[in-house]
């Protein structure tokens, strides 16, 4: 493959490396670490896509130490026995007697401060409640994927004692919350409830301390530059769901001595919240305890801004505690982004939300990172020349094809290239020299396991 695009995914991964050591190598840990995950509910946008570029994709919330809880009197979540009767049990193919622990979330986001040890998921990453089971045993949901190679099956699974499947149901009416099926997710630390602070632990913490609360950091009330964050934001379109505003919490990353350290590691190869400008920050704000950094663009417009700070419950360094930003097409085009989306542009030139295109590696930790994926709108396709992708296609990439007669022109273009779209049918890429087929997805909410 030789392309404006293999080019830009080229140069991200050597400016990554240059940013910080083994960058590459720490880049392939992390994704490796993504849990596999099922969607079943459509939602309009391709799953996978969501996995990679799902926009509100900050898990922030501050959890202070628990202090002394009441013996419980009746069933209490994580018991399955709480939510007997409960709808939901039955939207992610569980009952009392199938699943090992159930309960609620008041914001999905919080998914890693109720299970610590799970991977990234950041379509999880939202504000709308969720409501977790982890299953006894496998979840009763088929395997998405095709086998290995023709005449292969998939290996029977199995589960370590201390792994599980576990369903995330997003949204607060259960007909219609979107399903979120994980295999394999470590659940050590799980935990029903997250405490904030001044109130005393509630019942449904697994392996909390019982006893005397641990002191909290007191300290003067937040300056008032951390409130609001998306109004400092000069954005053309609307604000981006990403990230969260100060106080809803602090990102559980490993703390760091200063500010600036913490959000040179922030934006590091391990980041998950794509897609953030790695360079082009600087500081804005700061006093004893906060401070903000501004990524501006265009008469020096702010277009992401980022809040720390070393008041909260991770330790005594500095973490992330507040994020918001504009689309990426709007940020600075010559800083590298956390992950390397391309940005199209118009017929006149202009670069394009990527809620409307955008085009980016596969997920690696299906095998599907040799193709690239094109969303535009509701549709999806691949430019696929080793085939990974063929099992949701009824068309295979080409090379070197003729431009179809019902092709039209989409006035989308990236570097030398323009798209063609044929509707109902596949996208076609047109370069000086030639022409490919790029087939469309037989179903645009794909997802892997």
């Amino acid at each position: 493959m030789n392309d404006d695009f293999e080019d830009l995914l080229k140069r991200w991964l050597r400016d990554r490396g240059a940013t910080e050591r083994s960058a590459i190598e720490a880049l392939a840990g992390h994704v490796a670490t993504l849990p596999p995950r099922r969607r079943r509910q459509p939602t309009g946008v391709a799953a996978a896509a969501a996995v990679i570029l799902a926009l509100g994709l900050a898990a922030f919330a501050l959890v202070p130490r628990s202090g002394s809880i009441s013996a419980p009197t009746a069933p209490v979540p994580p018991d399955p026995a709480a939510f007997a009767g409960d709808p939901r049990l039955g939207r992610c193919g569980a009952s009392v007697e199938t699943a090992l622990d159930v309960f609620e979330m008041v914001h999905a986001r919080d998914y890693r401060l109720h299970l610590p040890a799970m991977g990234l998921s950041p379509e999880l990453d939202v504000d709308a409640p969720g409501f977790v089971v982890v299953f006894r045993a496998l979840h009763p949901f088929p395997v998405l994927g095709a086998p290995a190679s023709p005449g292969q099956t998939r290996p029977p699974r199995s589960l370590a004692p201390d792994r599980h499947d576990v369903c995330v149901l997003v949204g607060g009416d259960p007909a219609t919350a979107e399903v979120n099926v994980y295999d394999d997710v470590d659940i050590a630390g799980l935990t029903a409830t997250v405490v904030r602070p001044g109130t005393p632990a509630p019942t449904g913490t697994v392996g909390a301390p019982e006893g005397t609360p641990s002191a909290v950091t007191t300290v003067g009330p937040a300056p008032a530059w951390v409130a609001d964050l998306a109004g400092q934001l000069d954005c053309d379109g609307p604000v981006a769901n990403l990230g969260g505003e100060v106080p809803q919490g602090a990102s559980p990353e490993e703390s760091r001595p200063t500010a600036v350290d913490a959000l040179r590691v922030f934006l590091g190869p391990g980041n998950p919240y794509a897609s953030l400008p790695v360079t082009g920050y600087r500081q804005i704000h700061a006093d004893a305890h906060w401070a903000s950094f501004a990524h501006a663009f265009g008469a020096a417009r702010i277009k992401a801004i980022i809040v720390l700070s070393d008041v909260t419950e991770f330790g005594s360094g500095w973490v992330v505690v507040g994020l918001r930003a504009c689309d990426p097409s709007e940020f600075d085009p010559a800083a590298p982004l956390t992950f390397p989306v391309a940005i199209w542009r118009d017929a006149e030139g202009r670069r394009v939300s990527t809620e409307t295109i955008r085009s980016f590696p596969g997920p690696g930790h299906c095998g599907w990172d040799s193709a690239i994926w094109l969303q535009v709108g509701e549709e999806l396709y691949f430019r696929d020349p080793e085939g990974v992708m063929a099992a949701w296609t009824r068309t295979r990439f080409a090379a070197n094809v003729a431009l179809p007669a019902d092709a039209t022109d989409s006035g989308y273009r990236s570097g030398n290239r323009a798209l063609w779209l044929v509707p109902g049918g596949d996208a076609y890429v047109v370069t000086p020299s030639r022409i490919e087929r790029w087939p469309r997805s037989i179903d645009p909410l794909i997802g892997c396991a």
